[in-house]
């Protein structure tokens, strides 16, 4: 059996619409628009630009699928951060409480009734409910997208991990960062997905993930 049947066999077992959900990590302003903070402080968004029309259709996939849909937003207040994430970035200048920059693409914007987890550090699980908010639900399968695939998302992917949860890297759905040019945030985003593919739990595109919690409706 290749490895890619035994991927689509997991994940047939796994994308069950009463024990999975899909996070969507900090799709903002800041991060995604080119008007936006990382794109004027010299960051090549181009890839994170790129995950977006994949992302859109697994979220709308999600939806019609019946799947719990989550949001992130990291929001940067001085009162709220760490002394290590003051000590390290300084004074808040990204995702200002309130601000535009805060705020999700329009793209990516929650629907009304879905979850949005309002965290202070890169993780989603650090800091807020959503470990209670998906136990409480019976969720054990996570399927993740969003951005940077090796910070905020991957913070949230390795500690969904240690937490015990399946955790399902949807590939063309996560992106990275970089202050070089794109082939470097491709490289990195490469890594990311040989550590969550080889460490932690499945990689997919987000075309097979449609298909598979398609055919389940």
């Amino acid at each position: 059996m290749s490895e890619q049947k035994t991927v689509t066999d997991t994940l047939r077992e796994v994308l069950n619409s009463t024990r999975a959900a899909f996070l969507f990590i900090d799709m903002q302003n800041d991060f995604v628009s080119p008007e936006g903070k990382m794109a004027s402080f010299g960051f090549e968004i181009g890839e994170v630009r790129d995950s977006v029309q994949p992302m859109r259709r697994l979220l709308e996939a999600a939806r019609d699928g019946g799947y719990l849909v989550i949001h992130t937003a990291v929001i940067n207040e001085l009162g709220q951060n760490s002394a290590a994430w003051t000590a390290f970035w300084g004074e808040p200048a990204v995702t200002l409480p309130g601000s535009w920059g805060a705020a999700h693409i329009e793209e990516l914007a929650p629907a009304e009734g879905e979850p949005v987890i309002v965290k202070y550090a890169y993780g989603a699980f650090v800091g807020t409910n959503l470990d209670t908010m998906l136990r409480s639900r019976g969720i054990d399968t996570l399927v993740v997208a969003g951005t940077d695939l090796n910070i905020c998302a991957g913070d949230t992917l390795h500690h969904a991990f240690a937490l015990g949860y399946n955790v399902v890297g949807a590939a063309d759905c996560l992106a990275c960062f970089s202050r070089h040019d794109r082939e470097h945030a491709r490289q990195l985003k490469e890594d990311g997905l040989y550590l969550i593919e080889n460490h932690y739990g499945l990689v997919a595109y987000s075309d097979q993930i449609i298909r598979i919690i398609s055919a389940k409706r």
